[in-house]
Protein backbone atom coordinates (compact mmCIF):
# COMPACT_ATOMS: atom_id res chain seq x y z
CA UNK A 1 0.00 0.00 0.00
CA UNK A 2 1.17 3.24 -0.50
CA UNK A 3 0.84 6.37 1.30
CA UNK A 4 2.81 9.71 2.41
CA UNK A 5 4.44 9.81 5.51
CA UNK A 6 4.49 12.41 7.55
CA UNK A 7 0.99 13.41 5.84
CA UNK A 8 0.64 16.45 4.05
CA UNK A 9 -1.41 17.87 7.50
CA UNK A 10 1.71 17.71 9.61
CA UNK A 11 3.44 19.98 7.04
CA UNK A 12 -0.26 22.40 6.85
CA UNK A 13 0.05 22.56 10.60
CA UNK A 14 3.77 23.16 10.52
CA UNK A 15 3.63 25.99 7.85
CA UNK A 16 0.60 27.30 10.43
CA UNK A 17 2.66 27.30 13.75
CA UNK A 18 5.81 28.95 12.12
CA UNK A 19 3.35 31.65 10.55
CA UNK A 20 1.95 32.11 14.00
CA UNK A 21 5.79 32.40 15.57
CA UNK A 22 6.18 35.31 13.13
CA UNK A 23 3.30 37.54 14.08
CA UNK A 24 4.42 36.53 17.66
CA UNK A 25 7.31 37.93 17.72
CA UNK A 26 6.00 41.19 17.09
CA UNK A 27 2.61 40.78 18.45
CA UNK A 28 3.84 39.40 21.85
CA UNK A 29 6.83 42.34 22.70
CA UNK A 30 6.13 44.60 25.62
CA UNK A 31 5.02 47.78 25.18
CA UNK A 32 7.51 50.10 27.03
CA UNK A 33 5.27 52.07 29.94
CA UNK A 34 6.75 55.55 30.63
CA UNK A 35 6.00 56.27 34.45
CA UNK A 36 7.55 59.91 34.61
CA UNK A 37 9.57 62.59 32.63
CA UNK A 38 10.66 65.99 33.84
CA UNK A 39 11.44 68.84 31.79
CA UNK A 40 13.19 71.45 33.60
CA UNK A 41 12.92 75.23 32.13
CA UNK A 42 15.26 77.56 31.19
CA UNK A 43 13.91 80.95 30.74
CA UNK A 44 12.13 82.40 27.81
CA UNK A 45 10.22 78.96 27.15
CA UNK A 46 13.67 77.29 26.44
CA UNK A 47 13.41 73.46 27.55
CA UNK A 48 16.54 71.63 27.97
CA UNK A 49 15.87 68.20 26.57
CA UNK A 50 19.04 66.95 28.41
CA UNK A 51 17.81 66.41 32.17
CA UNK A 52 14.66 64.03 30.21
CA UNK A 53 13.87 60.95 32.75
CA UNK A 54 12.76 57.70 31.18
CA UNK A 55 11.66 54.98 33.86
CA UNK A 56 10.24 51.48 31.93
CA UNK A 57 8.20 49.73 34.26
CA UNK A 58 7.86 46.28 33.26
CA UNK A 59 5.63 45.19 35.78
CA UNK A 60 3.03 48.07 34.80
CA UNK A 61 -0.19 46.96 32.45
CA UNK A 62 -0.94 50.63 32.01
CA UNK A 63 1.36 53.75 32.28
CA UNK A 64 0.89 57.52 32.95
CA UNK A 65 2.96 60.15 31.26
CA UNK A 66 3.24 63.16 33.19
CA UNK A 67 4.27 66.69 31.85
CA UNK A 68 6.40 68.60 34.32
CA UNK A 69 7.10 72.54 34.24
CA UNK A 70 4.30 73.70 31.90
CA UNK A 71 2.37 76.34 31.67
CA UNK A 72 -0.70 74.52 29.95
CA UNK A 73 -3.24 72.12 31.85
CA UNK A 74 -1.52 68.41 32.40
CA UNK A 75 -2.79 66.17 29.49
CA UNK A 76 -5.06 63.20 30.54
CA UNK A 77 -3.84 59.28 30.95
CA UNK A 78 -3.81 57.08 27.39
CA UNK A 79 -4.92 53.84 27.74
CA UNK A 80 -1.99 51.06 26.25
CA UNK A 81 -2.10 47.20 25.71
CA UNK A 82 0.84 45.35 27.55
CA UNK A 83 1.94 43.54 24.23
CA UNK A 84 1.24 44.86 20.44
CA UNK A 85 -1.16 42.32 19.62
CA UNK A 86 -3.41 45.01 18.78
CA UNK A 87 -1.65 45.73 15.66
CA UNK A 88 -2.94 42.84 14.06
CA UNK A 89 -6.52 44.23 13.46
CA UNK A 90 -4.59 47.71 12.11
CA UNK A 91 -2.87 45.72 9.14
CA UNK A 92 -4.00 46.11 5.74
CA UNK A 93 -7.13 44.45 4.52
CA UNK A 94 -7.12 40.44 3.56
CA UNK A 95 -3.15 40.61 4.80
CA UNK A 96 -3.47 37.81 7.48
CA UNK A 97 -5.91 35.83 5.11
CA UNK A 98 -3.42 35.78 2.46
CA UNK A 99 -0.64 34.31 4.43
CA UNK A 100 -3.38 31.55 5.10
CA UNK A 101 -4.38 31.40 1.59
CA UNK A 102 -0.70 30.76 0.47
CA UNK A 103 -0.58 28.41 3.02
CA UNK A 104 -3.93 26.24 1.90
CA UNK A 105 -2.15 26.82 -1.92
CA UNK A 106 1.04 25.46 -1.01
CA UNK A 107 -1.09 22.31 0.47
CA UNK A 108 -2.95 22.26 -2.47
CA UNK A 109 0.01 21.90 -4.77
CA UNK A 110 1.71 19.27 -2.54
CA UNK A 111 -1.33 17.27 -2.59
CA UNK A 112 -2.20 17.19 -6.31
CA UNK A 113 1.58 16.12 -6.90
CA UNK A 114 1.11 13.56 -4.48
CA UNK A 115 -1.86 11.96 -5.88
CA UNK A 116 -0.06 11.49 -8.83
CA UNK A 117 1.97 8.31 -7.26
CA UNK A 118 -0.73 7.33 -5.29
CA UNK A 119 -2.39 6.55 -8.33
CA UNK A 120 -0.48 4.09 -8.95
CA UNK A 121 -1.53 2.24 -6.38
CA UNK A 122 -3.63 0.52 -9.01
CA UNK A 123 -1.22 -1.30 -10.93
CA UNK A 124 -1.60 -3.63 -7.80
CA UNK A 125 -5.26 -3.56 -7.35
CA UNK A 126 -6.03 -3.54 -10.82
CA UNK A 127 -7.08 -7.25 -12.61
CA UNK A 128 -5.68 -8.20 -15.97
CA UNK A 129 -9.22 -9.29 -17.12
CA UNK A 130 -10.52 -6.26 -16.45
CA UNK A 131 -8.37 -3.96 -18.37
CA UNK A 132 -9.13 -6.46 -21.33
CA UNK A 133 -12.79 -6.76 -21.15
CA UNK A 134 -12.95 -2.70 -20.52
CA UNK A 135 -10.63 -2.35 -24.23
CA UNK A 136 -12.23 -5.22 -25.66
CA UNK A 137 -11.51 -5.35 -29.75
CA UNK A 138 -11.54 -1.30 -30.29
CA UNK A 139 -7.90 -0.81 -31.77
CA UNK A 140 -8.61 2.93 -31.05
CA UNK A 141 -9.01 2.29 -27.62
CA UNK A 142 -5.97 0.01 -27.21
CA UNK A 143 -3.85 2.56 -28.76
CA UNK A 144 -4.98 5.45 -26.82
CA UNK A 145 -4.56 3.29 -23.65
CA UNK A 146 -0.82 2.98 -24.93
CA UNK A 147 0.16 6.63 -25.66
CA UNK A 148 -1.34 7.57 -22.08
CA UNK A 149 0.60 4.76 -20.45
CA UNK A 150 3.54 6.29 -22.38
CA UNK A 151 3.14 9.46 -21.36
CA UNK A 152 2.57 8.79 -17.48
CA UNK A 153 6.31 7.21 -17.28
CA UNK A 154 7.46 10.65 -17.23
CA UNK A 155 6.19 11.12 -13.84
CA UNK A 156 8.77 8.30 -12.51
CA UNK A 157 10.96 7.41 -15.34
CA UNK A 158 13.71 10.15 -14.30
CA UNK A 159 17.10 10.36 -12.29
CA UNK A 160 15.49 12.95 -9.29
CA UNK A 161 14.19 11.50 -6.00
CA UNK A 162 12.39 14.19 -4.97
CA UNK A 163 9.83 16.92 -5.82
CA UNK A 164 10.64 20.43 -4.63
CA UNK A 165 7.06 22.10 -4.12
CA UNK A 166 7.69 26.18 -3.48
CA UNK A 167 10.83 26.89 -1.07
CA UNK A 168 9.80 24.59 1.75
CA UNK A 169 8.45 21.32 0.91
CA UNK A 170 10.44 18.60 -0.35
CA UNK A 171 8.37 15.33 -1.45
CA UNK A 172 10.76 11.85 -1.28
CA UNK A 173 9.70 9.31 -3.51
CA UNK A 174 12.75 7.27 -3.95
CA UNK A 175 11.28 4.83 -1.90
CA UNK A 176 8.34 3.82 -3.74
CA UNK A 177 9.93 4.89 -7.49
CA UNK A 178 11.61 1.63 -8.22
CA UNK A 179 8.77 -0.52 -7.23
CA UNK A 180 6.36 1.26 -9.53
CA UNK A 181 8.64 1.61 -11.90
CA UNK A 182 9.13 -2.61 -11.93
CA UNK A 183 5.36 -3.10 -11.97
CA UNK A 184 4.87 -0.22 -14.37
CA UNK A 185 7.05 -2.25 -16.90
CA UNK A 186 5.69 -5.46 -15.87
CA UNK A 187 1.71 -3.72 -17.12
CA UNK A 188 3.05 -1.88 -20.05
CA UNK A 189 4.78 -5.07 -21.34
CA UNK A 190 1.84 -7.09 -21.15
CA UNK A 191 -0.62 -4.41 -22.74
CA UNK A 192 1.69 -4.22 -25.44
CA UNK A 193 2.06 -7.98 -26.03
CA UNK A 194 -1.89 -8.33 -26.26
CA UNK A 195 -2.73 -5.01 -28.47
CA UNK A 196 0.43 -6.77 -30.55
CA UNK A 197 -1.41 -9.95 -31.12
CA UNK A 198 -5.02 -8.80 -31.40
CA UNK A 199 -3.50 -5.85 -33.83
CA UNK A 200 -2.02 -8.80 -36.32
CA UNK A 201 -5.09 -11.07 -36.36
CA UNK A 202 -7.17 -7.94 -37.24
CA UNK A 203 -4.54 -7.11 -39.69
CA UNK A 204 -4.86 -10.74 -41.14
CA UNK A 205 -8.36 -11.00 -41.03
CA UNK A 206 -9.06 -7.66 -43.04
CA UNK A 207 -6.65 -8.72 -45.21
CA UNK A 208 -7.96 -12.11 -46.38
CA UNK A 209 -11.57 -10.28 -46.72
CA UNK A 210 -10.47 -7.72 -48.75
CA UNK A 211 -8.47 -10.24 -50.73
CA UNK A 212 -11.53 -12.61 -51.05
CA UNK A 213 -13.97 -9.37 -52.24
CA UNK A 214 -11.56 -8.53 -54.95
CA UNK A 215 -11.06 -12.26 -56.26
CA UNK A 216 -15.15 -12.18 -55.96
CA UNK A 217 -15.27 -9.40 -58.39
CA UNK A 218 -12.67 -10.44 -60.88
CA UNK A 219 -14.46 -13.56 -61.17
CA UNK A 220 -17.44 -11.37 -62.23
CA UNK A 221 -17.89 -10.30 -65.86
CA UNK A 222 -19.14 -7.25 -67.09
CA UNK A 223 -20.91 -8.90 -69.46
CA UNK A 224 -23.27 -10.67 -68.27
CA UNK A 225 -25.58 -13.30 -70.53
CA UNK A 226 -28.19 -14.48 -67.75
CA UNK A 227 -30.43 -12.01 -65.64
CA UNK A 228 -29.65 -14.13 -62.69
CA UNK A 229 -25.66 -13.23 -62.93
CA UNK A 230 -26.71 -9.54 -63.67
CA UNK A 231 -28.59 -9.28 -60.11
CA UNK A 232 -25.61 -11.26 -58.67
CA UNK A 233 -23.22 -8.54 -60.14
CA UNK A 234 -24.82 -5.78 -59.12
CA UNK A 235 -25.70 -6.55 -55.49
CA UNK A 236 -22.41 -8.07 -55.26
CA UNK A 237 -20.72 -4.32 -55.91
CA UNK A 238 -22.89 -2.53 -53.87
CA UNK A 239 -22.69 -5.11 -50.68
CA UNK A 240 -19.00 -4.25 -51.08
CA UNK A 241 -19.49 -0.08 -51.47
CA UNK A 242 -20.91 -0.92 -48.07
CA UNK A 243 -18.19 -2.64 -46.48
CA UNK A 244 -15.47 0.08 -47.81
CA UNK A 245 -16.14 2.90 -45.57
CA UNK A 246 -14.97 0.11 -42.88
CA UNK A 247 -12.30 -1.09 -44.26
CA UNK A 248 -10.45 2.43 -45.17
CA UNK A 249 -10.96 3.68 -41.42
CA UNK A 250 -8.92 -0.18 -40.68
CA UNK A 251 -6.62 0.52 -43.31
CA UNK A 252 -5.73 3.56 -43.53
CA UNK A 253 -5.95 4.86 -39.72
CA UNK A 254 -6.00 1.82 -37.22
CA UNK A 255 -3.55 -0.43 -39.00
CA UNK A 256 -1.17 1.76 -40.14
CA UNK A 257 -1.03 3.81 -36.56
CA UNK A 258 -1.33 0.59 -34.14
CA UNK A 259 2.14 -0.60 -36.25
CA UNK A 260 3.48 3.18 -35.68
CA UNK A 261 2.37 2.82 -31.69
CA UNK A 262 3.82 -0.74 -31.65
CA UNK A 263 7.68 0.29 -33.62
CA UNK A 264 7.65 3.18 -31.19
CA UNK A 265 7.38 1.21 -28.18
CA UNK A 266 9.94 -0.95 -29.58
CA UNK A 267 8.06 -4.01 -30.01
CA UNK A 268 9.41 -6.97 -31.00
CA UNK A 269 7.21 -8.31 -34.30
CA UNK A 270 6.94 -12.11 -35.31
CA UNK A 271 8.37 -13.30 -38.31
CA UNK A 272 5.08 -13.89 -40.00
CA UNK A 273 3.89 -10.33 -39.11
CA UNK A 274 1.87 -8.31 -41.58
CA UNK A 275 2.56 -4.93 -42.07
CA UNK A 276 0.85 -1.94 -42.91
CA UNK A 277 2.07 -1.85 -46.21
CA UNK A 278 0.91 -5.54 -47.42
CA UNK A 279 -2.47 -4.54 -46.58
CA UNK A 280 -2.37 -1.20 -48.20
CA UNK A 281 -1.50 -2.59 -51.76
CA UNK A 282 -3.94 -5.41 -51.38
CA UNK A 283 -6.46 -2.47 -50.60
CA UNK A 284 -5.30 -0.05 -53.65
CA UNK A 285 -5.91 -3.14 -55.94
CA UNK A 286 -9.18 -4.11 -54.54
CA UNK A 287 -10.34 -0.28 -54.80
CA UNK A 288 -8.99 -0.03 -58.27
CA UNK A 289 -11.38 -3.03 -59.41
CA UNK A 290 -14.34 -2.10 -57.30
CA UNK A 291 -14.30 0.83 -59.37
CA UNK A 292 -14.08 -0.26 -62.56
CA UNK A 293 -16.91 -2.76 -62.00
CA UNK A 294 -18.91 0.33 -60.59
CA UNK A 295 -18.25 2.61 -63.61
CA UNK A 296 -19.97 -0.16 -65.85
CA UNK A 297 -22.78 -0.73 -63.79
CA UNK A 298 -23.46 3.10 -64.47
CA UNK A 299 -22.55 2.93 -68.02
CA UNK A 300 -25.03 0.13 -68.69
CA UNK A 301 -27.98 1.60 -66.13
CA UNK A 302 -30.78 1.61 -68.36
CA UNK A 303 -30.34 -2.18 -69.70
CA UNK A 304 -29.43 -3.49 -66.24
CA UNK A 305 -32.81 -2.09 -65.25
CA UNK A 306 -34.70 -3.60 -68.10
CA UNK A 307 -32.92 -7.16 -67.08
CA UNK A 308 -33.86 -6.80 -63.47
CA UNK A 309 -37.10 -6.14 -64.40
CA UNK A 310 -37.19 -9.20 -66.51
CA UNK A 311 -35.98 -11.02 -63.98
CA UNK A 312 -39.07 -9.87 -61.50
CA UNK A 313 -41.22 -11.21 -63.64
CA UNK A 314 -40.00 -14.59 -64.27
CA UNK A 315 -40.11 -15.14 -60.46
CA UNK A 316 -43.37 -13.60 -59.73
CA UNK A 317 -44.28 -16.30 -62.49
CA UNK A 318 -42.35 -18.98 -60.74
CA UNK A 319 -44.15 -17.81 -57.24
CA UNK A 320 -47.98 -17.95 -59.46
CA UNK A 321 -46.80 -21.69 -60.31
CA UNK A 322 -45.61 -22.61 -57.28
CA UNK A 323 -49.09 -21.54 -55.65
CA UNK A 324 -51.52 -22.75 -58.06
CA UNK A 325 -49.28 -26.28 -57.74
CA UNK A 326 -49.91 -26.09 -53.73
CA UNK A 327 -53.49 -25.64 -54.27
CA UNK A 328 -53.69 -28.84 -56.48
CA UNK A 329 -51.38 -31.12 -54.31
CA UNK A 330 -51.60 -29.81 -50.68
CA UNK A 331 -51.43 -32.99 -48.57
CA UNK A 332 -54.80 -32.76 -47.40
CA UNK A 333 -56.82 -36.09 -48.01
CA UNK A 334 -57.31 -38.57 -45.11
CA UNK A 335 -55.88 -41.34 -46.96
CA UNK A 336 -52.90 -39.77 -47.54
CA UNK A 337 -49.71 -41.79 -46.35
CA UNK A 338 -47.97 -39.75 -43.22
CA UNK A 339 -44.56 -40.49 -45.07
CA UNK A 340 -46.12 -39.24 -47.79
CA UNK A 341 -47.47 -36.19 -46.86
CA UNK A 342 -44.06 -35.28 -45.21
CA UNK A 343 -41.91 -35.67 -48.89
CA UNK A 344 -44.96 -33.30 -50.44
CA UNK A 345 -44.52 -30.96 -47.81
CA UNK A 346 -40.63 -31.03 -47.92
CA UNK A 347 -40.63 -30.57 -51.65
CA UNK A 348 -42.76 -27.52 -51.08
CA UNK A 349 -40.55 -26.09 -48.50
CA UNK A 350 -37.50 -26.27 -50.55
CA UNK A 351 -39.48 -24.10 -53.91
CA UNK A 352 -40.46 -21.78 -51.24
CA UNK A 353 -37.22 -21.25 -49.55
CA UNK A 354 -35.18 -20.84 -53.13
CA UNK A 355 -38.07 -18.55 -54.37
CA UNK A 356 -37.74 -16.21 -51.22
CA UNK A 357 -33.41 -16.36 -51.35
CA UNK A 358 -34.51 -15.01 -55.67
CA UNK A 359 -37.18 -12.75 -54.47
CA UNK A 360 -34.43 -10.90 -52.08
CA UNK A 361 -31.77 -11.27 -54.84
CA UNK A 362 -34.26 -8.89 -56.74
CA UNK A 363 -35.20 -6.81 -54.00
CA UNK A 364 -31.53 -5.63 -53.31
CA UNK A 365 -30.75 -5.81 -57.37
CA UNK A 366 -33.32 -2.93 -57.28
CA UNK A 367 -32.27 -1.06 -54.42
CA UNK A 368 -28.89 -0.88 -55.99
CA UNK A 369 -30.56 0.74 -59.24
CA UNK A 370 -32.41 2.89 -57.30
CA UNK A 371 -35.91 1.27 -58.75
CA UNK A 372 -38.97 0.34 -56.95
CA UNK A 373 -38.65 -2.85 -54.34
CA UNK A 374 -42.46 -3.71 -53.41
CA UNK A 375 -42.21 -6.91 -51.06
CA UNK A 376 -43.81 -9.68 -52.45
CA UNK A 377 -45.62 -11.41 -49.26
CA UNK A 378 -47.44 -14.39 -51.11
CA UNK A 379 -44.84 -16.61 -49.70
CA UNK A 380 -45.13 -15.42 -45.89
CA UNK A 381 -46.59 -18.14 -43.65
Amino acid sequence: VMYLDPPLENARASWVQQLHAWLAAVCRQRRPQATRYEVVTQGDDDLDYDNLTLEYDPGQAVGTLQTVATDGPSPQPKQHGATYRDLLSRLPNGCVQQAYGAIMDMVQQASSYVQIWLQYQALWDLQTDYVLQFLGEDLARWQSMLLEIRRARSTFDTSATTKHVGAHCVIDYEQVQSKVNAKYDGWQHEILSKFGALLGSSVRTTWQQIAEARHKLEQHATESSTTSEVVAFITCVQELKRKCPEWQRLVEHEFRGGQRVLEKQRFQFPSDWMYADQIENEWSAFGEILRRKDNVIQEQLPTLQLKIVAEDRAVDARIDALCADWERSKPVQGSLRPDAASATLAAFQARATRLEGEIELVRRAKEALDMDAARDERLLP
